[in-house]
């Protein structure tokens, strides 16, 4: 069956619907045949029956004759009581076999004499002589050549039949296929196609299994678009914010060489270079984990006990930062959050604890960051992040991260595309790990959550950061 696989589905359709149709056909004739046969045996019988009617009748009156029996095809025979002939029309082959004739009894019987076959019919008689019986017979060739002459006809006209039906079939196929051909056609345009030219497969009016095939592939071509869209996007912004600090870091290798015979001076473009590479090491990581996030929604869960425990967590490690940062002592960190609201306990964030985490680090650093460059050296200087648990728009429940700092906070006109990639409104707000990626990660965390995130300038000074999370239940 291997060369079925090679063949176009249009012939395969077509050579499946030729199987089913000789099939039927086949079934057709042999049941159209056996019910003519039934009527044409049926009709025989009625005949002899018709015919050894007008005899049975006449021996009742006259059992010594004369008898005066038809012919035309009629045979006939008068047997007396002691089994006799006293007249008859039979062939002689069936009038040596009378006797046997008689014993088969008043049902219709088939008897081949020679390459003749008969239909025998006795009718056995009771008149003052005794029982007398009247056997007719007749020829079964007419019937036989009637159902050979109309299965030849029935034969003839299925296969007509069957061939129309499987030239209708491979019309049809080739018709029911023609989508798919302007779909393949479609697809080599595109396959062929600039990013610049896009293009999609046609999808028809019917809502059928085609239309599906097409609005399924469709959406794999959009999701591979965004995936190259992505990768291009990367390799852009990858070649365009390394190109400096790879500059940079090339001077002082070149820098460090020149002063080879100062220890001090060497010492210093060592360091130098060394901070610059672990900017580098970071803003690839960074860049690796946006591609990462962006790639596809979140498959993590975590609970809302594990929410709160990253919140202490990160709110350690955002006092351990200001505590070895000389520049940022004095800087106040805190957390809020209501211990006696908590959902259901099967509820879920499509987040895994270290994502959150990192939402969390980002925000936190950014605002340290901000307040240190500032140079707010007031007391009063503080970052506050709360978690509490809230209804969202479509009445469902959402945890809801706050962040806020009592910095400079941001330009009005810079807060619509903060969450952009490599966006810095000045020197004040770069994130914690630079590079401007840091809101980047935080909105695509959001996003990959269902989510969202909302930046507004507090009042009368610093930065609000709402990150909204839906809690859903597994």
């Amino acid at each position: 069956m291997s060369w079925l696989r090679r063949l176009s589905i249009t012939a395969r359709i077509t050579i499946g619907s030729l199987i089913v149709a000789a099939l039927f056909g086949l079934i057709a004739v042999v049941i159209i045949r056996i019910g003519v046969s039934s009527i044409l045996h049926n009709a025989t019988v009625t005949l002899l029956s018709n015919d050894v009617a007008a005899p049975a009748q006449s021996l009742l009156t006259k059992p010594t004759g004369p008898f005066d029996l038809p012919g035309g095809g009629q045979e006939l025979a008068i047997v007396d009581a002691q089994g006799s002939i006293l007249s008859s029309t039979m062939p002689d082959g069936l009038e040596d076999r009378i006797h046997t004739l008689i014993r088969l009894g008043a049902d219709p019987h088939s008897v081949q004499v020679d390459e003749n076959h008969y239909l025998v019919l006795t009718r056995s008689v009771a008149t003052p002589n005794g029982v007398m019986h009247v056997v007719a017979a007749r020829n079964d060739e007419t019937t036989a050549l009637i159902l050979d002459r109309l299965t030849a006809a029935l034969l003839a006209g299925a296969g007509i039949l069957i061939f129309a039906f499987g030239g209708a079939s491979w019309l049809l196929a080739r018709t029911a296929l023609r989508p798919v051909s302007r779909m393949r056609e479609q697809a080599d345009r595109i396959a062929g196609s600039t990013p610049d030219e896009p293009g999609l497969l046609p999808v028809g009016p019917a809502q059928d299994e085609l239309s599906e095939l097409a609005t399924t592939l469709n959406d794999l071509i959009l999701r591979l678009r965004a995936s190259a869209d992505r990768e291009r996007q990367m390799v852009s912004d990858a070649s365009h914010e390394l190109r400096t600090p790879l500059a940079v870091l090339r001077g002082q290798l070149e820098l460090a060489e020149l002063d080879a015979g100062d220890p001090d001076a060497l010492l210093t473009d060592i360091r130098s270079s060394h901070t610059t590479a672990i900017r580098l090491a970071q803003l690839a990581n960074n860049l690796l984990e946006l591609s990462r996030i962006e790639a596809g929604p979140s498959s993590g869960r975590i609970d809302w006990r594990t929410l709160v425990d990253e919140l202490t967590d990160a709110i350690d490690r955002a006092r351990l930062l200001v505590s070895s940062d000389d520049e940022a002592a004095g800087i106040s960190v805190d957390f809020e959050y209501d211990p006696r609201r908590r959902p259901d306990p099967g509820a879920r964030v499509a987040l895994s604890p270290t994502d959150f985490g990192r939402i969390l680090d980002n925000l936190l650093g950014n605002a340290i960051t901000a307040i240190r460059a500032s140079g707010d050296e007031r007391p009063e200087a503080t970052v506050t992040a709360s978690l509490v648990l809230t209804l969202d728009e479509s009445g469902g429940e959402a945890a809801v991260l706050t962040v806020t700092d009592t910095g400079p906070g941001m330009p009005e006109e810079f807060i619509p595309v903060a969450l952009d990639r490599f966006t810095r409104a000045d020197g004040a707000r770069t994130g914690q790990s630079g590079g401007g990626l840091g809101l980047a990660i935080v909105g695509a965390l959001a996003d990959a959550a269902g989510g969202r995130v909302v930046l507004a300038n507090g009042r009368p000074s610093g930065l609000i950061v709402t990150v909204t999370l839906p809690i859903r239940r597994d």
